[in-house]
C-alpha cells in the first residue's frame, strides 16, 4: 500500500477554510419553544437563544438587536432546517431498505425486490431490461425512492412513481453518458442528470423550473460523486479521477464553498461517498476490493479512519440502514447471495436476499 494512498493532500483551490462568527440581526425562524422569565436561555426544537432581552409575562414584547420577541408559547412554526433523506428508501422511514436489481428476471425483463424496512415485507416488480441502469432517487419529492432507470441506448429516463406506480419518461442524455441524479437545486426533489466525459460536461435538468444546467467540470476517465459535500442541501458537481498523477483524485465544485480537490486512495478502490459522520456533509470516502478496507477522510477535519468490512468479491452498497442519519457500510456478498451491514447505532445486520447475479440498488452510484 503506498503511503500517498493513505495521505489527504488538500488543495484549497479558489475556496479557505472559513471560521464561523455568531451571527445577529438576520432573518430567522422559531419553532416550537417556549419562553418563560427574560433574560436566560430560551431553548427547543433547532434553536438555542442566549442572553434574550425579554419579559417575565407571557404575552409581551421582547426585544433585543433588530429582532423582536414574542414571549409566549409558539407551535408548528416554520422550520428552515434542512431536509435529510436517507438514500434508497422505498418506503419512506427514513432507513435505506435492503434491496436488488435483477436485470435477468423470470418473464425476460428486469426486476425489481426490496425488502420494507418499516415492516419487513419483501416487494417487487418488473421494470426496465437487462441494458438499463439504475438511477433510482425520489424524483417527485414524497420522501420515497422511486424505482427508475436510464437507457443508455436511448438516452431516455424512465420513472415509476411511488405515489400510484404510473410511469413517466422523458429524453436527456445520450450514449455514453454517464447518468447521476441527485438533488442539485435543493427543492427537495431529485433532479435526471448526465456527465458526459468525451467532453467533460455535466447536464443537470432542474426540477424547480425545469432548465438545464450546462457544467464544464471533468475530464474522460473521471466518473461523477455528485452528493452534498457542503451541507447546504444541494447536491455539488463532483468527480473521482482513479488514475490521477499521484493516486486517486476527488475533485468537488461544492455549491457553497467553492472548488476543493483531495488525493485521496488509489486506482483500483471504489468511490464510495457518503455521509459517514452524521454531520449533515458527505464525505469522500472509498473501499478497497483487495482487502475489503473502508477508508473515510472526516468533512470537519480531514483526517481519516479506517476499517475492515467485507472480503475480496463483495459489492459495495452503503447507505443509511438504520436511520440514524450516519452512513452504513455495507456489501452484497453474489458467492452467498447475503448483506452484511455495519450499522452505526444498532449493530451488524446480516440479511440473506437475492441471487449471485443481481446488482444491490444501493451499489447504483458507487464507482
Amino acid at each position: 500500500m503506498r503511503k500517498s494512498s493513505l495521505i489527504i493532500s488538500i488543495l484549497m483551490l479558489a475556496a479557505g477554510f472559513i471560521s464561523s462568527a455568531a451571527q445577529s440581526g438576520g432573518t430567522f425562524t422559531i419553532t416550537k419553544s417556549v419562553i418563560a422569565g427574560g433574560g436566560g436561555q430560551t431553548s427547543g426544537g433547532t434553536f438555542t437563544m442566549d442572553g434574550t432581552i425579554g419579559q417575565s409575562l407571557a404575552g409581551t414584547t421582547s426585544t433585543g438587536g433588530t429582532f423582536n420577541l414574542q414571549s409566549g408559547f409558539w407551535a408548528g412554526g416554520l422550520s428552515t432546517a434542512i431536509t435529510r433523506r436517507s438514500p434508497f428508501d422505498f418506503d419512506g422511514d427514513g432507513k435505506t431498505d435492503v434491496s436488488i436489481f435483477g436485470a435477468n428476471g423470470a418473464s425476460g425483463g428486469a426486476e425489481w425486490w426490496w425488502i420494507r424496512s418499516s415492516d419487513s415485507v419483501a416487494a417487487a416488480l418488473q421494470f426496465g431490461s437487462s441494458t438499463d441502469k439504475i438511477v433510482a432517487a425520489d424524483f417527485t419529492g414524497d420522501g420515497k425512492t422511486d424505482v427508475a432507470f436510464f437507457r443508455p441506448s436511448t438516452g431516455q429516463w424512465f420513472i415509476l412513481r411511488s405515489e400510484d406506480s404510473s410511469f413517466f419518461a422523458f429524453p436527456f442524455g445520450a450514449s455514453g453518458d454517464i447518468p447521476m441524479p441527485a438533488d442539485y437545486d435543493g427543492d427537495g426533489k431529485a433532479d435526471a442528470a448526465v456527465f458526459r466525459p468525451s467532453a467533460g460536461t455535466w447536464f443537470i435538468l432542474r426540477s424547480s423550473d425545469g432548465q438545464v444546467t450546462f457544467v464544464q467540470f471533468g475530464a474522460s476517465g473521471d466518473l461523477p460523486v455528485a452528493s452534498d459535500y457542503d451541507g447546504d442541501g444541494k447536491a455539488d458537481v463532483a468527480i473521482f479521477r482513479p488514475n490521477g498523477a499521484n493516486g486517486a483524485e476527488w475533485w468537488m465544485q461544492r455549491s457553497t464553498q467553492g472548488l476543493l480537490a483531495l488525493q485521496f486512495g488509489s486506482s483500483t478502490d471504489k468511490a464510495v461517498p457518503g455521509d459517514f459522520t452524521g454531520d449533515g456533509r458527505w464525505a469522500v470516502a472509498l473501499l478497497r476490493p483487495s482487502t475489503g478496507s473502508w477508508f473515510v477522510p472526516r468533512s470537519q477535519d480531514f483526517s481519516f479512519f479506517a476499517f475492515p468490512w467485507g472480503q475480496v468479491g463483495d459489492i459495495a452498497a452503503p447507505g443509511d440502514y438504520d436511520g440514524d442519519g450516519t452512513f452504513d457500510a455495507a456489501v452484497f456478498r453474489p458467492s452467498a447471495a447475503t448483506w452484511y451491514i455495519s450499522r452505526s447505532s444498532q449493530g451488524p445486520q446480516f440479511t440473506g436476499f437475492g441471487l449471485a447475479t443481481d446488482q444491490p440498488v444501493p451499489n447504483a452510484y458507487v464507482r
